[in-house]
């Protein structure tokens, strides 16, 4: 070969690009993060996992151009862990992120708890999201109640408004003296001083807890009550609006985030609140539309409650925060200062509770 007719350009080639292709794979350098939920998909706090927040992570670390791929390995549904085990399941690393259902945590995350024992603060999710997305992090006592279980708090998860479903028309609250009403754990406390009795029961119950008698109806998110078809054996629906709650959210393994990048970890955090925004206009898209589904329903009676019929349920309560202040007071948590901080954050942004609770402890 005739080495004077070759460039010293074309020389170098190969040792360019060789190079090039060294540097291209160290800089797509590969992590591996296992994601799940015990919910499915249809769910707007799990459907916003893959829909908005893995996209958002994507979209983010490609756009700041740092050199890193995240390969996501998806599992929803209760495939690897069921409802009862979601913290314990990023905790101990079954997932890297994971959906924690917190209301079923109270033994391990009580302080979490605080919007189950203070009815009426607000219809809106996403401003309990919002309220939650900063109280988690700026809360010493919260935020551990995450990393005390070896996980970091991304972002929260809320309810739409809590209704009732009836077998009966409820035009006052006189109409629920000495009835039967199904209810999900500590929200049976809710029809406390209401004359009402509560029955124990989760989502799947209800149906067949009306059907047969067992109560004459059930206070339930509309969005879960929708899918169970509830309105069925409980054709009248009273919109009573006691209030959004917040239920727990998504996290991310302790260990799995520490050994992360620092510029991931930032986007990991600040994805999280792309993924409460999602929930929140998920799951008032299942309100709205479930809603308007009943309105055409000729066999479901809806009936709308003022603010003064709801504000008498919520003032004939007994002082639940209060109680659940003194009880976890007695166990050395500063309940008093989580309850106070909680009803700040929703004053700051121009919501006046209609029950002060925080002035009643």
């Amino acid at each position: 070969m005739n080495l004077k007719l070759i460039s010293p350009l074309a020389l170098a080639l190969p040792l360019v690009l060789s190079g090039c292709g060294e540097e291209s794979a160290q800089a797509m350098e590969t992590i591996n993060l296992r994601v799940g939920a015990s919910h499915p998909e249809s769910l707007p706090w799990v459907g916003a996992i893959s829909d908005h927040f893995i996209p958002e992570v994507d979209r983010r670390i490609a756009e700041l151009d740092l050199g890193y791929r995240i390969n996501w390995q998806e599992s929803y549904g209760g495939k690897l862990y069921k409802a009862n085990a979601t913290l314990s399941s990023v905790s101990q690393g079954i997932v890297d992120i994971g959906w924690v259902f917190s209301t079923l945590e109270g033994s391990r995350q009580p302080l979490t708890q605080v919007t189950a024992y203070t009815p009426g603060v607000t219809d809106d999710p996403a401003i309990m999201m919002d309220v939650f997305n900063e109280l988690n992090r700026s809360v010493p006592a919260l935020k551990a109640e995450w990393e005390g279980n070896n996980t970091v708090f991304l972002g929260a998860t809320a309810s739409d408004p809590f209704q009732i479903f009836t077998a009966f028309p409820l035009d006052s609250l006189d109409d629920l003296q000495g009835q039967k009403i199904s209810a999900a754990g500590v929200l049976s406390s809710w029809l406390r001083g209401t004359g009402a009795v509560g029955v124990q029961g989760a989502l799947p119950d209800f149906y067949m807890q009306v059907q047969t008698g067992v109560s004459n109806g059930s206070l339930v998110l509309p969005s879960g009550a929708f899918s169970i078809k509830l309105h069925e054996v409980a054709p009248y629906l009273t919109k009573v609006n006691l209030g959004s709650t917040y239920f727990g959210g998504l996290a991310i393994n302790k260990d799995t985030f520490e050994g992360l990048p620092a510029e991931i970890q930032k986007i990991l955090l600040e994805a999280g609140g792309v993924y409460s925004e999602n929930v929140g206009t998920g799951a008032m898209g299942i309100y709205d539309e479930g809603m308007a589904a009943m309105e055409e329903n000729p066999e479901v009676t809806i009936l709308t409650w003022s603010d003064e019929q709801t504000r008498e349920w919520i003032d004939n309560l007994p002082n639940l925060a209060k109680e659940w202040v003194e009880d976890n007071r007695a166990k050395g948590l500063p309940a008093g200062e989580v309850l106070q901080a909680y009803m700040d954050a929703i004053r700051k942004r121009g919501i006046e509770p209609m029950r002060a609770w925080d002035q009643e402890i």
